[in-house]
């Protein structure tokens, strides 16, 4: 959908009748203090913050804008934004961050917007539009990089744009990070990285100390990504000293899974899902195209 500059219509200035008397001078009113310049980030999703700042975790913010000092447990993420009507409908729900997938376009060299490796069923986005669009949302943007060697036009892109680094989170594959986190850190300081975990299996205390290793080598905001039937209570208490942790995936009642989570210490992104691909539908889908995604790489 497009939008205005600033993200908002403006009404048409009409002009005021002057004045043909001197106004009165208001009363004097009392001055609120000014509130404290923003930091860039909240110290809650940086390894270096302390534990009294995770914990104190103020209510859910008011609209589905994104400001740096919001810790991440206010997050309200809309995991899948890749097409033009996948974003249109994030931008009509309550979520303040929008998630896109980035690959290499199918028949071309460029980056778009697609989870699977094949064909999706909507109009995939490029990487352009999407930042831009993503960029006019005020939300904030979460790109899952699912092909490493996309880094350096991803990179490129993001600068390009002009997005504000405190809205922005990279989110990697634990070796990608290990490969470009440094640049990432260089090139966009106060951007959140998403450090993933070095397994597939379930993740516990030795793998969530090779995470944190991690950030801090990397240094600045950070969170700990790790799919939520695969987080042990190990993993969280190693994890807590050290930054926010976020959770994704699917759950029968995601509601209640969030609960359970976050009473078990997750203090971060919550984005679970309800269970989905699994109708008669969305295996005609899957299939119809496969078939596209071969006369394309064909074609």
């Amino acid at each position: 959908m497009p939008f205005e500059q600033g993200g908002r219509i403006r009404p048409p200035v009409v002009p005021l009748p002057k004045l043909t008397f001197k106004p009165t001078a208001p009363a004097a009113k009392a001055v609120a203090p000014a509130p404290a310049a923003p930091t860039g980030h909240s110290s809650v999703d940086s390894f270096q913050g302390t534990a009294a700042a995770r914990s104190s975790s103020p209510a859910c913010p008011v609209g589905t804008t994104w400001t740096g000092d919001q810790p991440l447990s206010e997050a309200r993420n809309a995991h899948r934004t890749n097409t033009k009507e996948q974003f249109q409908a994030a931008l009509d729900s309550g979520a303040n961050w929008f998630e896109g997938d980035v690959r290499k376009e199918i028949n071309n060299d460029t980056p778009e917007m697609r989870h699977d490796s094949g064909h999706e069923d909507g109009d995939n986005l490029t990487l352009h539009e999407w930042l831009t669009m993503g960029k006019e949302s005020g939300r904030g943007l979460k790109l899952d990089i699912k092909e490493g060697d996309q880094m350096p036009a991803v990179l490129d892109e993001l600068e390009k744009v002009g997005i504000p680094e405190e809205r922005l989170m990279l989110n990697l594959s634990f070796d990608d990070m290990k490969k470009w986190g440094a640049e990432i850190r260089e090139r966009f300081p106060n951007a959140i990285l998403a450090i993933n975990p070095p397994t597939d299996g379930q993740v516990k205390a030795d793998d969530a100390a090779k995470m944190v290793a991690l950030a801090k080598e990397l240094g600045g905001p950070a969170t700990f990504v790790v799919r939520h039937d695969k987080l042990t209570d190990e993993a969280i208490q190693t994890f807590l000293p050290a930054g926010t942790v976020s959770v994704w995936g699917e759950a029968k009642d995601p509601v209640k899974a969030g609960e359970d989570l976050r009473a078990r210490g997750v203090n971060g992104m919550v984005d679970i899902a309800g269970p989905h691909g699994n109708s008669w539908g969305d295996k005609a889908d899957a299939v119809k195209n496969w078939v596209k995604t071969g006369l394309d790489k064909l074609f």
